[in-house]
């Protein structure tokens, strides 16, 4: 293991929003009772634009490369419940931003590791769900180990329908308990050993207008306490609590001329650090035969920053602040396209999406772009064997 890590967990919240993407997302739990035992299984390749040499003072510009191997078994148990059993198995190499410092021509650089990180993250899962003529319940537990990071967590969801199937309401609560203990290095002084826990919950609406129209809005909050900081940057002091909201709003419509579905997702957040966030996504998924489909799909995002990022590091500042890149303003595209084979006993399914992010893409004004914001390109490939 190389002593240049990057924030304890950070395996698993980098590849978290790709587990949301189409070829993955796929893996899902079905809203029906399943009929059959399903085995399913997913690779995927993230990897990251190297940094311009022209930004780094200090070190290498090379970023991260992620391999992820998911694998899933959903089956029946009785007749009204299912079971559903993950595991996940990701590699990390790569090199992480320690500071941004300014030049004296006012000119933002990175300070980053000298060497590859080297970085492995185990996840299991357990979900548990009851089904009945109005909908469904479950109880889910799982835990996540990295070499410096362990965490346990745990959800309740119930999902009820109404008597004529129009209207469905979902909700559910879910925590995590997250241990660190980050690599110490001699000369450095960084935490021995701290915690934090997450807590949050949703509540959602969908309803079915009419037999090619469907919509959903749900709401999200979240809660931090404990140990927020990065202790792997150079100077890093973040609040200790944070609190979040965010507000979905979900379209499908379809084509039956076309044999075309059109999906429109929009998604406000905002927490307490003072950052708010845009997502707007547009899919097409298009039938070309029985058996095949393709999903061409285009993400718009912006962010605001937090209220105590600092564009480069300081040593005369007290108290919180960050030049984490993720606190940064920013503005982001995505563009990528899913493809499915589906068969009655097996399916197969690939996903290819490029991510750019750029200051030029924010909703509002950036007076001065973070140089380490990220460009990564997404494969993932995927096969499901139902029996």
């Amino acid at each position: 293991m190389n002593k240049n890590k990057r924030n304890p967990g950070a395996l698993a919240a980098l590849t978290g929003a790709a587990l949301a993407l189409p070829a993955i997302a796929q893996l899902a739990q079905a809203a029906d009772m399943p009929a059959k035992t399903e085995l399913g299984y997913r690779y995927s390749d993230y990897k990251e634009d190297d940094v311009d040499a022209a930004l780094v003072m200090v070190g290498t510009e090379e970023r991260y490369d992620i391999d992820t191997h998911q694998f899933r078994l959903v089956a029946p148990v009785g007749d009204s419940s299912s079971l559903t059993v993950d595991a996940m198995y990701e590699t990390m190499t790569g090199a992480s931003a320690m500071s941004v410092v300014e030049t004296p021509q006012g000119d933002s650089m990175l300070i980053m590791t000298g060497a590859s990180i080297k970085e492995e993250r185990t996840d299991l899962s357990a979900e548990l769900r009851r089904y009945d003529d109005h909908g469904s319940k479950a109880v889910a537990l799982g835990y996540s180990t990295e070499d410096d990071y362990e965490a346990i967590n745990g959800s309740l969801d119930l999902e009820r329908k109404s008597a004529d199937g129009i209207t469905t309401w979902s909700g559910g609560v879910g925590f995590s308990y997250d241990e660190l203990e980050p690599i110490q290095e001699e000369g450095i002084n960084r935490v021995i050993s701290e915690d934090r826990w997450f807590f949050n919950g949703y509540v959602a609406r969908a309803k079915v207008h009419s037999p090619v129209w469907q919509s959903q809005v749900g709401l999200y909050l979240g809660v931090y306490d404990g140990y927020l900081d990065d202790p792997y940057r150079s100077r890093d002091i973040r609040p200790d609590t944070r609190q979040q909201v965010a507000v979905n709003a979900r379209s499908r419509y379809f084509l039956s001329g076309l044999k075309a579905a059109l999906n429109l997702d929009y998604r406000f957040y905002n927490d307490d650090w003072g950052i708010s966030s845009h997502t707007l996504e547009f899919t097409w998924h298009q039938t070309l035969t029985d058996a095949l489909r393709i999903s061409p799909r285009i993400r718009y995002y912006s962010q605001s920053q937090a209220d105590f990022y600092l564009d480069a590091d300081s040593g005369l500042r007290q108290g919180e602040q960050s030049s984490d890149y993720r606190l940064s303003p920013y503005g982001a595209i995505a563009y990528g396209v899913g493809a499915g084979y589906y068969q009655s006993n097996y399916s197969l399914v690939l996903y290819v999406e490029q991510y750019d992010s750029d200051a030029d893409y924010a909703l509002k004004s950036v007076s001065k772009a973070n140089p380490f914001l990220v460009d990564y390109t997404l494969v993932t490939v995927g096969l499901d064997y139902r029996f």
